[in-house]
């Protein structure tokens, strides 16, 4: 006899177990913040797709003055914890509701497999998130701004696996590629930073961050991967100063060894003695908020290139300068700035590169290159090779303090060649002039 098993509802994937799963897959709060932004991309347009009105703000605030007694209008209510919750959850129930009816609506579309109304519908999307929209609010005092082709490109791909996963609803590559065009990306060439912005920088800096900086500039370490540093990450008994970078502290969950220069040690040396064991040297937070700390040392950085930015008279973007100039430039048609912590990296690579090939490089930072596994240097050759690269990393050394330092040594070595060659040529025509005033006095 065949024992019956009562029908249960369909296992389905949550949107919290779908964001926990980017977390996991990619070991990166980074991506999963970037994924729910993606989603709120989204069911903003669904509420103005539907033309869902925004919550009763003026109410909802007389309502909470009153019931607080907050008589004072000039009071800054966003710095209420509690008002700021009842915000966010009357915006959240708005987005609930859109995002509801138009993923209702794809899945009775797949379920009739019209596959081209889900990505006609999802290329008007594309076309809301291309354009700026001044009437359409998203934040306190933000409006929607038009987003590059490649965020878009991110978001889409974002959206594709949130109805894949949560919603059953499938789009595949084929169907994007018949229905779905995305503009173009333009690609900027990337700006080096001088030598001079890195020691103005460092000289601004505070002595943690400039420890961190130094740390990120001779290391070639992501951010997240310099603020997981603890005393036991330091081998600080050879030279040159070996980093051992856990697996689970890496963007690619990989382990691997990097260093840094002599001159970074002497920064970091006096942090490190001061860090008792366990503890993160360049934080305060624990492993869960490592994101976090990524996020504040970005905003300090953006306050220390505004300071620097004061003082050296440079110019923010405007309609007469798009760019703007100097520390604040940004590249074309981009809210990205050329001088930011995270090309501190870049720095790096290009000077490893220079010195050693791309594969040495790409192995110091954490990168896989065609074939890498087959590329094994012994761990005294890296040594080796770190210390003959150690001297293009130097930043506020004396041998470095000028631009010109090296076009001036290699001017006076130049000359010293000159006259030792010019003195060779002397001493050669003397041992000749010599031998044939010797043959000529034996001849007579």
């Amino acid at each position: 006899m065949t024992q019956e098993f009562p029908m249960v509802e369909k296992e389905h994937t949550t949107e919290k177990e779908w964001l926990e799963d980017i977390f996991y897959r990619s070991n990166s709060h980074s991506s999963q913040k970037n994924a729910i932004v993606a989603m709120r991309t989204f069911d903003i347009f669904c509420k103005e797709k539907l033309e869902l009105p925004d919550p009763d703000m003026k109410k909802m605030e007389k309502d909470f003055r009153e019931k607080h007694n907050i008589k004072e209008q000039n009071h800054q209510m966003q710095n209420i914890p509690e008002w700021t919750a009842i915000v966010r959850s009357a915006w959240a129930t708005v987005y609930e509701q859109a995002r509801k009816e138009i993923v209702q609506q794809y899945r009775a579309w797949y379920q009739a497999g019209d596959v081209q109304s889900i990505c006609t519908s999802i290329q008007k999307w594309i076309r809301f998130c291309s354009k700026a929209h001044t009437d359409v609010r998203v934040g306190a005092n933000m409006t929607w701004k038009a987003k590059s082709p490649q965020t878009v490109r991110n978001y889409l791909s974002t959206l594709k696996d949130y109805l894949r996963n949560c919603e059953g609803v499938r789009v595949t590559s084929e169907d994007i590629k018949d229905y779905i065009r995305i503009a173009k990306a333009m690609k900027q060439q990337p700006e080096p930073i001088a030598l001079e912005t890195l020691k103005q920088i460092i000289s601004y800096a505070d002595p943690t961050r400039r420890a961190l900086y130094y740390v990120l500039l001779t290391s070639g370490m992501r951010l997240g991967e310099g603020l997981s540093l603890k005393k036991s990450n330091f081998k600080t008994d050879v030279r040159p100063i070996q980093v051992h970078l856990h697996a689970k502290n890496t963007k690619t969950l990989e382990a691997r060894d990097t260093f840094i220069t002599e001159e970074a040690w002497e920064r970091v040396q006096p942090i490190f003695e001061a860090t008792k064991d366990g503890e993160y040297l360049f934080h305060n937070h624990s492993q869960e908020n490592i994101y976090r700390a990524v996020i504040i040392e970005d905003k300090y950085f953006g306050r220390l290139r505004e300071k620097i930015a004061k003082k050296n008279g440079d110019k923010a973007s405007c309609d007469e300068l798009p760019e703007g100039t100097g520390i604040l430039k940004r590249y074309e048609d981009s809210v990205r700035y050329c001088v930011q912590i995270h090309a501190f990296r870049s720095w790096f690579m290009t000077k490893a590169m220079m010195k050693h090939g791309t594969d040495y490089a790409h192995g110091l930072a954490g990168h896989h290159t065609y074939l890498d596994q087959y590329i094994r240097i012994p761990n005294k050759n890296k040594n080796k090779m770190y210390l003959e690269l150690e001297k293009d990393l130097l930043l506020e050394s004396s041998r470095v303090h000028s631009e010109q330092f090296h076009e001036a040594e290699i001017t006076e070595m130049q000359g010293k060649i000159l006259k030792l060659e010019a003195k060779a040529e002397r001493n050669e025509e003397l041992e000749v002039f010599k031998e044939e005033f010797d043959g000529v006095g034996a001849t007579s």
